[in-house]
């Protein structure tokens, strides 16, 4: 053949340049163009030119290279495996290319499957016995070999789902079971892969009745028993046609970046006697008969043409040979699609000359296309990016409300609603106890209204030029629980009854203005670190009413300690109401706390203990549990290492109750496992004789002990209210006075640090304002006024009070009659006697 002549003058280095600017880029126009079979001929060096197209296609224009040096096989079947192992390799390279913004990635489905069937190789089967049966169990094998090869948790996955499918409904069962036969069906007879094979022109699939028929044919040798140059030519058409299907456009298909190049297949050595000219001659011949266009560019590398049998009248160039194709493709000539380009030897480098350094292409993206889809995209994406933020907010959000953002600091997690309330949400008004329920609910909605009375107290103190104090308290504990019947949610109501009282007084009495904010930390407080962070974020803003403090606290859990860190570290008061951890000071200097220590508590029991003449105590306790497990060393140690302690953690072994009128169990666990201590002390002393003296720390509470003492049970128990058994003229008893007080002590401390100002405004209120006021109220040699009792904290810098006045309480099971103090200690006008100094 007749080589296509090269300019004068023109540099070696160019001519990839003008390959990557002409042929590999992709034309305007929708319609594939015909890309040629270029042979690129040098006499010395000629497969450098590859390592150069390669290097400058880099990794925008999907590309791999072959070496097709290789003497052809001698047999029809050798020859037609040496075709598909580089049709293997060409189509590997391309899958794995990185070129998704160019092209997407491509995919041989038709070749994948018609390689996979020829590589069976079997022997023809017997039709007189279930013919094709074998072949359609080797297509199933197929269908599950696309599917990702999973590893060891897949598996174990795959195995729970499996088990999980033994346990459904039968007909779900023979639904799942049937699902895989009926794609199988569809796949064989209305799939792509299926209908592109018996609509092909190769290996005649008109012979067949169906696809499994025809693959029946495929894997027992075809190179073999039918004709092997058709089976070459069905190799390349199947590989071609995945290339065309690639870069169809259809609407279903997702591709909106537009394909601005064409993948290259690069062949090193190609020549005269090698297994590269068979394979351009199927390329050449499948492109002649079935007149199909597809994106592929061929170029090889070689010393010499092909020697062929057809030689054109006039040379051929890259410019003219679109200009002859037709009437050679009519011709079925075997180089119609074959172009030779000469290209002059590199010349040698010099250091004073460099050789020229090739780079890689750049074929930048049809913007014009580009942008042309971007407004698509963009409302596509901000159709579902903000459905889905929305069913995600209205989900994971409290109340189910249609528009979820009203409250943002709420969320949904563990089927609790945790998080800052608003003014219209209340906390566990879905729970089974209706008692209670409405109790919880009533004190929200009071303490809502004293918000409402307090906003228009500050409002109307602006307009008469007398401005009262206006900040806020967040109230922070446990306000759902999973279980309605716990006493923890009683003890909560009380709480919420005494913040509401609290703020009526400070109003009524003082002229002073809070706002209570409620915030929960879920059971148990397990969620108290996130909602802190919240909480720190909700102080952020500057408000007319600036959060000053936080109270309540909701018990010693350690979820309470990494809330305390995180209030502490950004200069938020805190004010505990029943915490009671001697860890918890440490933690922040900010932190404080009305209720007493547990180190305090057990200095009263171990003298009720010693008060009660027994001897032998055993201590139930939680170590899992922060408090529990405080408390109950302190116990220990506060009675010379002499008690029994026993973990609750995994229940109450009976065998741990040492039973008889000298012995005490001790209970300093939480109040939701009171019951199980109860049942393992009656069940192992039976008789009132044997019963053991019993005894509770102070989560133990008068609304849990008449639920679970029965009839003639004597127990004592710690409280933290001081002498008021019954409630008084504020309607306050029990924990709702703990909370009073700790509003109280806000209250006390702000008004400390703006007395004498004539306007209150100009004192920043804040949380160390708060702290530096307590400390001010410290200087009192009386202590701090608290209806649970004065509050002594030591010294200007202390944090807890110091003998706090506390009680032990005696209650009978059933006997409906008011508990009866046993002992009272503490900074309090009347201590017992007993007391421990």
């Amino acid at each position: 053949m007749t080589e296509a002549p090269v300019s004068q003058g023109v540099p070696v280095t160019r001519l990839p340049s003008r390959l990557g600017r002409r042929w590999v880029r992709r034309r305007r126009v929708e319609k594939l163009p015909d890309q040629p079979i270029i042979h690129l001929l040098r006499e010395n060096a000629s497969g450098r030119l590859i390592d150069q197209l390669s290097d400058h296609l880099g990794t925008i224009v999907p590309h791999v290279v072959l070496d097709v040096g290789g003497t052809p096989a001698e047999t029809p079947r050798q020859k037609s495996v040496q075709i598909r192992k580089l049709l293997d390799n060409a189509a590997q390279g391309l899958r794995d290319a990185d070129s998704w913004p160019r092209i997407g990635r491509l995919r041989f489905r038709r070749y994948a499957l018609l390689s996979w069937l020829l590589k069976k190789n079997l022997p023809p089967t017997n039709l007189a016995q279930a013919p094709h049966s074998h072949t359609r169990q080797l297509l199933r094998e197929y269908l599950r070999s696309r599917r990702p090869r999973r590893g060891q948790p897949q598996q174990q996955e795959a195995a729970l789902w499996e088990s999980a499918a033994q346990s459904l409904p039968w007909y779900l069962f023979v639904l799942s079971l049937t699902f895989f036969p009926l794609y199988y069906a569809w796949w064989v007879r209305r799939s792509r892969a299926a209908r592109w094979f018996m609509r092909q022109r190769y290996l005649s699939p008109g012979e067949s009745a169906d696809f499994p028929s025809f693959a029946q044919r495929l894997i027992t040798t075809p190179s073999r028993w039918e004709n092997a140059e058709q089976v070459r030519k069905l190799l390349v058409h199947a590989f071609l046609a995945d290339l065309t299907d690639s870069y169809a456009r259809r609407l279903w298909r997702w591709q909106w970046v537009p394909k601005d190049c064409y993948p290259v297949l690069l062949l090193r050595n190609l020549g005269e006697d090698t297994v590269g000219k068979v394979l351009v001659r199927l390329i050449n011949d499948v492109r002649n008969e079935t007149g199909l266009p597809d994106p592929l560019l061929v170029i090889g590398s070689g010393p010499e043409p092909l020697q062929d049998s057809e030689t054109p009248s006039a040379p051929v160039t890259l410019e003219s040979w679109p200009e002859t194709l037709q009437e050679a493709r009519r011709k079925r000539s075997n180089t119609a699609w074959y172009v030779t380009l000469r290209v002059a030897d590199e010349p040698p480098s010099t250091e004073d000359e460099p050789g020229v350094s090739l780079g890689q292409t750049t074929l930048p993206l049809k913007r014009s296309k580009l942008l042309r889809r971007i407004p698509i995209l963009l409302v596509v994406l901000l159709v579902l990016g903000g459905g889905g933020v929305y069913l995600q907010q209205y989900y994971g959000h409290c109340g189910r409300s249609w528009w979820p953002w009203t409250n943002t600091a709420l969320w949904s997690t563990g089927g609790e609603c945790v998080g800052i309330a608003d003014s219209e949400h209340r906390f566990s008004a879905d729970i089974s106890e209706p008692a209670l329920r409405d109790r919880l609910i009533a004190a929200q909605d009071r303490i809502n209204q004293q918000n409402a009375e307090s906003e228009d107290l500050h409002q109307r103190s602006l307009a008469d030029g007398k401005q009262v104090a206006y900040f806020s308290i967040v109230y922070f504990s446990t306000l759902t629980g999973r279980d309605p019947d716990s006493s923890t949610l009683d003890g909560v109501a009380a709480e919420l009854e005494g913040l509401a009282e609290a703020q009526r007084s400070a109003r009524v009495n003082d002229r002073v203005a809070i706002r209570i904010v409620l915030a929960n930390g879920g059971a148990k407080m397990k969620h108290a670190e996130a909602v802190a962070e919240h909480i720190v974020d909700f102080t952020a803003p500057r408000q007319e009413a600036p959060v000053v403090a936080v109270v309540g606290l909701g018990g010693s859990w350690r979820e309470t300690g990494d809330a305390i860190t995180v209030l502490g570290s950004s200069g938020l008061a805190m004010v505990g109401t029943v915490t009671s951890a001697d860890s918890f000071p440490g933690l922040s200097r900010l932190y404080h706390q009305v209720g007493p220590t547990n180190h305090w508590e057990s200095e009263v029991i171990a003298q009720h203990v010693r008060d009660l003449g027994s001897k032998n105590v055993t201590v139930f306790y939680d170590e899992a549990d922060t408090y529990s497990r405080n408390l109950a060393l302190d116990v220990d140690a506060q009675l010379g290492g002499s008690a029994e302690l026993q973990n609750t953690q995994h229940g109450i072994p009976s065998d741990a109750v040492q039973c008889g009128p000298g012995s005490l169990a001790l209970y300093t666990a939480r109040a939701d496992d009171f019951s199980n201590y109860l049942s393992a002390v009656q069940d192992r002393c039976v008789g009132d004789a044997n019963m053991p003296k019993l005894m509770a720390g102070d989560d133990a509470t008068k609304f849990l002990l008449d639920r679970e003492l029965r009839e003639g049970i004597q127990l004592d128990y710690i409280d933290f209210t001081g002498k008021r058994v019954l409630p008084g003229d504020d309607g306050l008893a029990g924990r709702s006075m703990l909370a009073f007080d700790a509003v109280h002590l806000v209250r006390q401390a702000v008004q400390k640090v703006t007395e004498g100002q004539a306007d209150v405004g100009t004192t920043p209120l804040n949380g160390l304002a708060v702290w530096y006021g307590i400390a001010r109220l410290s200087e009192n040699p009386e202590g701090i006024r608290a209806i649970s009792g004065p509050i002594d904290f030591g010294s200007p810098t202390g944090q807890v009070p110091v003998r706090k006045a506390i009680s032990v309480m005696r209650v009978e099971g059933k006997s409906g009659r008011t508990p009866e103090i046993v002992m009272h200690c503490g900074r309090t006008p009347e201590p017992s006697p007993t007391c421990p100094r």
